[in-house]
């Protein structure tokens, strides 16, 4: 089985071929706001590398959010494009739950892991795994709600992401049980985590009309609202991809 995995879904970019299970090529980046221009030619160069054609590939996963905007928008729509063109499924996967996985399949552990990405103003997305279950569902949560939820459960915890930019806080709360803060280059996406988790996913049944897992309302939402003193759209600003 041959995957092309795609992970847009914060300022680290992540092309990656896997073939029954075992990534055999993948191209990573940190460079900010370049996924537009690197992520097409990166797939082109791996799948030339492994000698593979587009239509080659049996399936596609793609990072779905939460996460950046326009990352999750570049890697959503190239994901779709390829799954409507070459007729393969595509699977969108919780960037959130497919970092825990990743560290989970890097050293097997008993703890929580809980995955977080700042969001600015003392809030994160996160969301926590215990081995296949889940212990908090994705969301955008204050800080300071989510670490007594995670802290009442008293279990180890592995903390992944962006935990260092709230270490005092976190250690705070969670320091009298079994605590690790993994550093930032733990966080950088392989794909194994994404790929691991088709098994477990279904294949999107509406690929035209996927959109990203923002969890969060965009600024020009927001602005929209404000102007209007509260009034809430219709539906969302950015329903379409």
């Amino acid at each position: 089985m041959k995957v092309l995995a795609i992970d847009t879904s914060n300022q680290p970019l992540l092309v990656a071929l896997f073939e029954n299970g075992q990534v055999v090529g993948s191209f990573q980046t940190d460079k900010p706001k370049n996924h537009s221009v690197d992520l097409l030619p990166a797939a082109k160069r791996l799948l030339a590398e492994q000698n593979w054609q587009l239509q080659d590939i049996d399936q596609i996963a793609v990072a779905k959010g939460p996460g950046s905007f326009t990352g999750l928008r570049i890697g959503l729509t190239v994901g779709k494009v390829l799954a409507d063109t070459l007729k393969k499924p595509l699977y969108a996967i919780s960037s959130l739950q497919a970092l825990a996985r990743q560290v989970q399949l890097a050293k097997p552990t008993k703890a929580i892991v809980l995955a977080l990405f700042d969001a600015r103003n003392e809030n994160v997305f996160a969301g926590a795994y215990l081995a296949d279950k889940v212990v908090l569902e994705d969301g955008h949560y204050p800080i300071d709600e989510v670490l007594p939820l995670i802290a009442q459960m008293n279990e180890p915890v592995v903390v992944v992401g962006d935990g260092g930019h709230f270490k005092e806080a976190i250690e705070e709360e969670l320091g009298r049980q079994p605590l690790t803060i993994l550093p930032e280059e733990a966080a950088l996406p392989t794909g194994t985590g994404l790929v691991d988790l088709i098994a477990t996913n279904q294949p999107v049944q509406d690929v035209a009309n996927l959109t990203p897992a923002y969890l969060r309302k965009t600024q020009a939402e927001l602005n929209w609202e404000k102007a209007q003193h509260g009034k809430s759209l219709d539906k969302p600003y950015v329903f379409e991809v």
